[in-house]
This record gives structure tokens, sequence and C-alpha cells, in this order.
């Protein structure tokens, strides 16, 4: 059976970092010891648990912030987690790596719908879809059917007026 996550981007909002640290199972897309304030800022894998504080400020705030990505998977927590680091960097032309912020949804549609699909089916491996918000473009979900599917995903909620989640 697959599960919802979101991949979370510490650096879209500072409140972000502490309401992902209460969710039941949470992690870093990257492994070394971070001080606070960096770990803040990066990306972590959240299981979405409707009963949380995330999932609600997610469905009540995100749209338009590019707070990061949902991901439907089988794979498990940690097998997605594994998945996903593989994505973390990319090799430019000239061979330089470089930080991938794939779950920056800006970053990701760029990638999806420009890449070839030897490019952007293996990202697909063990995840049924993934969903972002656009903001104004609207919400989209990605799927890998031996090709891209992109979808509009329903309409976008309204952006919070405050413009960030508080901090607990």
């Amino acid at each position: 059976m697959a599960d919802w996550y979101l991949v979370v981007d510490g650096a879209a909002d500072p409140g972000l970092y502490p309401v992902t640290r209460e969710t039941r199972q949470h992690a870093c897309l990257y492994e070394a010891d971070y001080p606070e304030e960096t770990l803040a800022a990066l990306p972590h894998l959240v299981t979405l648990a409707q009963d949380e504080k995330l999932a609600e400020a997610w469905r009540r705030h995100e749209s338009g912030r590019f707070w990061g990505m949902a991901i439907r998977s089988s794979l498990g927590f940690k097998p997605l987690r594994r998945q996903l680091r593989k994505f973390t960097t990319a090799r430019l032309p000239l061979g330089d790596v470089v930080l991938f912020r794939f779950w920056d949804p800006r970053v990701f549609a760029t990638f999806a719908e420009s890449a070839t699909p030897e490019e952007i089916g293996p990202f697909f491996n063990g995840i049924e879809a993934v969903i972002i918000d656009l903001g104004p473009g609207g919400r989209r979900r990605y799927a890998w059917d031996g090709g891209l599917v992109v979808q509009q995903a329903g309409q976008t909620a309204a952006a919070s007026p405050a413009g960030a989640i508080s901090a607990p």
C-alpha cells in the first residue's frame, strides 16, 4: 500500500523546521552532523499524517510558498529516503557536481518537464506520484507510465495572509 510523504524545504520558511521536528517520522535528506541552524534550512522527508500540525499547515498555507513536494510511494520511509538522496546532487555538462534542489517545486517542474526519459525516469523508481504547488500556476501531479504524465491536480488554496506558519 502506498503512503504519502512530504519533502519539506526548511529554507523556504523558518517556521517549518520546528513543526517538522514534531512529526512522528522525519529525517533530513543529508547525513552529517550539522549545527541546528543549518539543519533547519535543509530538506526533510516526513511521513504525512493527517492528524499532525504539519499536515494542517501544509493544507492551509503552502500554496505559492514553495515549501516542498508531496510524494506517494509504497517504498516505505527509509527506502524512499535512500531513493531521494540519490538526487540531491547533479553533474553539470562540464563535470561539476552541484546541489540539486529537486524538492523546490519550481526546480522540479523545470527538471521534470524538460528532462529526457532517461534523466527523469529513475526518479520515479518506487514513486507513484509527485504533487507540487506552483502558486498561481496551480498544483501539478507528476507520474511515470513509461513516460512522464503531468496533470493539473486541482485548485490551489488561498495563500495565508500571514505568509508563514508559526513555530509552536
